[in-house]
């Protein structure tokens, strides 16, 4: 009960871990809600059409990259310095990014619509596709309505609309996939990924309207009860406002972008390279289904806690390095890194142990679980890669984690093309792992540099390791003792047994 109580007083008076808190809630509900429709979706559509589904997603994060990530970063960072600054009327910032966004996100959504022919015959090598990059184009606008107002929310350290945003769109495209399915099947016609793209669509109007209803009641609210300090912000025109926002959202960008671009040529790849392997070409979209679709967004699954923590992390790294805090900086750094280290090494022993028997009770798919225990390893290193790439950029280096990002999608594309043929997906995972430990080392060598973090080997390495191996195989010899025959219950309890066991031994870890 003490442990509770205490954890509760930092929850209160900290608000990186306040809003990582309400984040990581909201990115679990979201994630649970994910992966059981991706279970729906790939009953209905089969696994062939989950794999024409996943194949729209690099050009949805291409057009992203260029329309919203930088501008909502831009965002977020200004509106953060200019309340600290003593400025109570940041809104400008969030008006010119977002008539920026909105204006390059209208552009972006022409461009598909008009050369969604030719991209899905050139560039996808799927006609099928057509059909979902024209319904795909009618998002991008509302996710950058979307993104640009919860930056700004981030900006002012309130996670609750971003939290709350998130969950509205996840259940509405849901809701809305479900319904859409369910009456095409009453009609007599066979689903198709043409409903998960539409229910998508849905989810971010809803999602769009939800965030423009909360952003005006607040700009109402700020105008009744206006602040003295208003005519400050006067100095500050809209050329400079604008030339700001650019000077800080195009590098951020362009390097999202180059990244997006290699991730997509690597998707794009993957099930070309398994149809050289010998697969055919159903067989080839559906183990890209199955392995991008469903076991990667698993095995990430536990990381919404890192997701939100990075998200948090940036202001507060980047409010600290303008006060030339290096302390703060370095222990920030030293508690996250340890964190993400023992939390990654937790979810590394249980896909490790328990990954089949995932994959064969929850996903229904003996393969699925199969590479789910193969990729469980990476865990720690992605989480950590997350979290230090976060640190960096809000140390302004952005062109570091830029180029390391590179590196690692380079080296993923070439494990695609020279090994895939020959290994099948084993080429694909080994390039995958190889790839994700070295970009983590890297990042790590980096902010040791920097700011003189280490890690503690015993004590953030080899001793989580073997409690999560010494957990894991007691758990699961005590469970299978258990008088009754019921293989799904007896996973689910050995997985809480676990979990339990994990945070008793680290509790003074997890506080943060």
């Amino acid at each position: 009960m003490h442990f509770i109580k205490s954890y509760i007083n930092r929850i209160k008076k900290s608000t990186i871990i306040k809003g990582t808190l309400i984040l990581t809630i909201a990115g679990f509900l979201t994630r649970i809600i994910g992966f059981l429709f991706r279970i729906f979706l790939n009953n209905k559509i089969g696994a062939e059409g989950l794999g024409i589904y996943q194949l729209i997603f690099p050009i949805q994060i291409i057009c992203y990259s260029v329309c919203t990530i930088g501008f909502e970063t831009a965002i977020s960072k200004m509106t953060a310095a200019s309340v600290c600054d003593g400025v109570h009327y940041p809104k400008r910032y969030l008006k010119y990014g977002l008539i920026l966004s909105f204006t390059m996100s209208l552009i972006m959504s022409f461009v598909l619509f008009r050369f969604s022919g030719y991209i899905c015959g050139n560039i996808l090598f799927e006609k099928r596709c057509d059909v979902l990059i024209k319904a795909l184009a009618f998002s991008i606008p509302l996710s950058s309505i979307h993104a640009c107002i919860c930056g700004y929310y981030i900006g002012c350290k309130n996670s609750n609309i971003t939290a709350l945003s998130q969950v509205i769109e996840q259940l509405s495209r849901v809701i809305s996939i479900v319904a859409i399915i369910n009456y095409i099947e009453n009609i007599g016609i066979k689903p198709s990924p043409l409903s998960a793209v539409i229910g998508s669509v849905i989810g971010e109007l809803i999602s769009c309207v939800f965030c423009i209803f909360h952003i005006s009641n607040h700009i109402r609210l700020s105008r009744r009860n206006h602040h003295p300090v208003h005519h400050l912000i006067q100095s500050k025109n809209k050329k400079m406002i604008v030339l700001e926002i650019t000077k800080l959202s195009i590098p951020i960008s362009l390097n999202r972008l180059m990244l997006s671009v290699l991730q997509s040529i690597q998707s794009i790849l993957i099930p070309n390279m398994l149809i050289l392997h010998g697969y055919s070409s159903e067989k080839a979209l559906g183990i890209y289904g199955i392995l991008l679709g469903l076991v990667i967004p698993f095995i990430l699954f536990p990381g919404a806690i890192i997701n939100s923590m990075s998200l948090l992390l940036l202001p507060t790294i980047s409010q600290a390095d303008s006060n030339d805090n290096t302390s703060k900086i370095r222990i920030t750094t030293e508690k996250t890194l340890q964190f993400c280290l023992i939390f990654g090494i937790f979810c590394a022993a249980i896909f490790m142990n328990y990954g089949k028997d995932i994959g064969l009770y929850f996903l229904s798919d003996k393969e699925a679980g199969t590479y789910m225990c193969l990729l469980g390893i990476l865990c720690p290193f992605i989480y950590v890669t997350s979290t230090l790439a976060s640190i960096i950029n809000g140390l302004g280096k952005t062109a570091v984690t830029f180029a390391f990002g590179i590196i690692s999608t380079l080296l993923q594309i070439a494990s695609i093309v020279f090994m895939m043929p020959e290994y099948g997906v084993y080429g694909y995972i080994i390039g995958f792992l190889t790839s994700n430990i070295l970009n983590a080392f890297c990042l790590y060598l980096y902010i040791r540099k920097q700011i003189g973090v280490s890690i503690k080997l015993f004590s953030w390495i080899l001793y989580p390791v073997l409690a999560g191996y010494v957990v894991t195989q007691c758990t699961g010899f005590v469970t299978a003792l258990l008088p009754f025959d019921y293989p799904v219950a007896k996973m689910v309890m050995s997985l809480f047994a676990v979990t339990i066991a994990y945070i008793l031994l680290f509790r003074d870890e997890f506080k943060l």
